[in-house]
């Protein structure tokens, strides 16, 4: 009884996250067509376009899963406040100056989560982890955090599409089909890490607009196999390892 309340508070948060994502939307379209319309002085879309950073900052505070949560959910009220005063004349802030606070923070929360991991179950905490046995994983989320494990016996490839996520994706107990397989990504402010077997050779094919693709897996001394990784991310990473 105890697992399918918790499963429910999440599927109550899961919907909420989606409804405050597309209230944005919605809000970013009305600034757009009052700006269309010509009703105010000020550019309302260039000018408050970074309430977004605060919105969902503010999202993450109030359903964060571990203090590193919390603490980037700070770092995203911060950089919006400072960047919507910015544009409207009230000091001055840089994005190009201060990118590398968002490195500094995103370890800072690394440690964090590290230092006090989440609890699985627990006042609504419980992340599920999900096993799948398809030939190319399909991921699309969207204010989510996600946990899956691939076990394939001919392992294609396949796609990931995340905003304002994360996923961890598991990948060791996978065997491909052929010498290669291609997994097509994009992350906008999300995080991916992905574990592969030690025998294969991964390929990065990647772009990174304040971002990073991060290679921290072993090179095999004699690869069977090659994972290439099409895509790009923007204000994310993707961090592969063994």
């Amino acid at each position: 009884m105890d697992k399918q309340l918790t499963l429910r508070c999440d599927s109550s948060r899961h919907r909420a996250r989606r409804a405050l994502f597309g209230l944005a939307i919605v809000g970013i379209g009305a600034l757009a067509l009052l700006d269309n319309l010509k009703l105010f002085d000020t550019p309302l879309l260039r000018t408050f376009w970074p309430l977004i950073l605060v919105v969902w900052g503010l999202a993450r505070l109030a359903w964060s899963r571990h203090p590193g949560s919390r603490l980037f959910g700070l770092l995203l009220v911060l950089v919006g406040a400072l960047m919507t005063a910015h544009n409207l004349g009230y000091g001055n802030f840089d994005l190009r100056q201060w990118w590398p606070v968002f490195i500094i923070l995103a370890g800072a929360a690394i440690v964090l989560r590290g230092l006090f991991p989440r609890s699985r179950m627990g006042r609504g905490r419980f992340e599920s982890s999900t096993v799948e046995h398809a030939d190319a994983v399909n991921v699309d989320a969207t204010f989510s955090g996600i946990k899956l494990q691939n076990d394939s016996r001919s392992f294609k490839g396949g796609r990931i599409a995340i905003t304002f996520g994360g996923l961890e994706l598991d990948l060791r107990e996978a065997v491909m089909d052929g010498p290669e397989a291609t997994i097509d990504i994009s992350a906008t402010f999300s995080g991916i890490e992905l574990r592969i077997p030690r025998e294969w050779q991964v390929v990065v094919q990647m772009s990174a607009t304040m971002g990073a693709v991060e290679d921290k897996s072993a090179p095999p001394a004699a690869p069977s196999h090659r994972l290439v990784l099409r895509g790009e991310t923007l204000f994310g990473g993707v961090e592969i390892k063994n």
